[in-house]
């Protein structure tokens, strides 16, 4: 029975959690994803993969990386302006960000050639 709770208690930690591939980063991961993002005036932010999320096209006014606080991993933050005006801090997951490549927009992660599954194909930018 401890078993079967255990499982099942799992299985909902799973189906409700948000995807994280590529937030946890190496500093060579984060110092490439940051001087990527430096050149981009506006990138699309969306968890393909999560419910009810939709794009939201963010223009980016800066963008670093920090140590987290176990000291071993790295983050992305970006900060900038939603299509709103509305300020905007993001810590970043790279295969969620996508950036303008031709007239599509492709997860950042699948750009950098780093492994992900951004959950969906490269799409129109105009979204």
């Amino acid at each position: 029975m401890k078993k079967v709770i255990l499982l099942f208690v799992l299985l909902c930690t799973a189906f409700f959690s948000k995807a994280d591939q590529l937030q946890a980063l190496t500093q060579a991961q984060a110092e490439k994803a940051v001087g990527y993002l430096k050149k981009e005036a506006v990138v699309i932010l969306w968890c393909s993969c999560c419910d009810n999320e939709t794009p939201k096209k963010v223009t980016v006014n800066e963008v670093f990386f920090k140590k987290d606080n176990d000291g071993k991993y790295y983050s992305v933050i970006l900060k900038g302006r939603d299509e709103n005006g509305k300020d905007v801090e993001e810590y970043l997951d790279l295969a969620y960000v996508f950036v303008k490549k031709g007239n599509k927009a492709k997860s950042l992660g699948k750009v950098l050639k780093f492994e992900c599954d951004p959950c969906t194909k490269p799409f129109d930018w105009s979204v």
